[in-house]
Order: structure tokens, then C-alpha cells, then sequence
């Protein structure tokens, strides 16, 4: 298998009392009290879907995008510098790493339909 590097984006918002940091590109997501805590959680579940894939030799299994209205949610967020993510696991390195920010309010709300 050819080397896949992948660029991902994560926004963060909030439910309830915790924060959730969400990878768009493989639909996963970290929970935490603070942004750092589920970035945290959210970089083990990248790494643990990563190892699984090449494990069971099947890649495909590594491109499941979330939902649509979680790209809106990063579109409309704001920059945030949380922390990059820097994986080399088999042949897929992930080493550019986007992140923003989204909280809801009257000004940002978007449309979800």
C-alpha cells in the first residue's frame, strides 16, 4: 500500500458541560472539560481507527467523513490553536492539522438543514 498522507481539520464545540473535539475526516471524536482533554482523547481514537485499519488491511475504513453540518460548524468557527496532531502509524502520516473553534450563539448560529 502506497503512503497516504492526510491533512485533517477538527472543530471544537460544546455539549452540555464538556467539550468535544470532532476529526471531520474520519468522523471521530474526543470528549474532555477542556479543549486540551478531548483534543487528547480525540488524538488516541485517530491513532487507535489508524492502527485497526492497517492492522485489517483495510484503508478504506480510515475515510468515513462526518456529517455535513459539522463542516459548517468549522467553516463558520474561528482559528484555535489547541495543538497539532504528528502520527506516522503503518503508511498513513498525519502531520497538518487544522482546528477551529465553534460556539453558538445568536450571531453564528447556521443552518442545519
Amino acid at each position: 500500500m502506497a503512503t497516504l498522507r492526510i491533512p485533517i481539520r477538527i472543530v471544537f464545540y460544546q455539549e452540555d458541560n464538556f467539550w468535544v473535539a470532532h476529526c471531520l475526516e474520519f468522523d471521530l471524536v474526543g470528549h474532555g472539560t477542556a479543549q486540551e482533554q478531548a483534543f487528547e482523547t480525540l488524538t488516541n481514537a485517530i491513532q487507535t481507527q489508524i492502527e485497526a485499519s492497517a492492522e485489517f488491511e483495510n484503508p478504506a475504513n480510515l475515510f468515513s467523513p462526518a456529517d455535513g453540518k459539522y463542516f459548517r460548524m468549522f467553516e463558520a468557527g474561528s482559528d484555535a490553536a489547541i495543538g497539532e496532531i504528528h502520527l506516522k502509524v503503518s503508511n498513513v502520516i498525519i502531520d497538518d492539522t487544522c482546528s477551529r473553534e465553534y460556539r453558538e450563539d445568536e450571531s453564528s448560529k447556521i443552518a442545519y438543514a
